[in-house]
């Protein structure tokens, strides 16, 4: 994603991300609408696949370092699957990790794409601008999970 100026330290063309929260505010590359194309598999079929894991299909925000692509995000909903069934809540559960390490672990994509009817922000240098994102239900092999029960 590049702005103007970015694109122009860089060498590249420009892709129009220059985004502000307001007229009083710089312009700096931000992201728009992030989603993930949508997969061949039931939400059901990868639940089914999991032997221990965690069903987040809500969450209520994080952080990213954008120089190293780790992150940090909140569940507002989470559920404990065992033997590929939901068989509890869990509170508080936080997921950790880096982009590049979670995308290599998919090993399933959802058929139920859904784009997030609420607002959501990004927050970068002080600033807020609403973003849209949506995604299928996924299999992500291996991450850290943090939680109680």
């Amino acid at each position: 994603m590049q702005d103007k100026l970015n694109a122009r330290l860089m060498g590249v063309a420009p892709t129009g991300n220059g985004r502000r929260e307001s007229y009083a505010h710089l312009p700096m590359p931000r992201m728009t609408n992030t989603y993930m194309l949508p997969g061949e598999h039931s939400p059901e079929e990868i639940i089914a696949s999991v032997k221990k894991g965690v069903y987040a299909p809500n969450f209520g925000g994080g952080q990213v370092d954008i120089t190293s692509g780790k992150f940090v995000f909140s569940a507002s909903e989470a559920y404990l699957i065992e033997n590929g069934k939901i068989t509890r809540p869990i509170k508080g559960t936080t997921l950790i990790g880096s982009g590049i390490e979670a995308m290599q672990q998919v090993s399933m994509v959802g058929n139920d794409l859904e784009i997030d009817r609420g607002v959501g922000v990004c927050g970068k240098a002080g600033q807020s601008v609403p973003v849209g994102v949506g995604q299928p239900t996924l299999k992500i092999e291996s991450m850290t999970v943090g939680g109680t029960q």
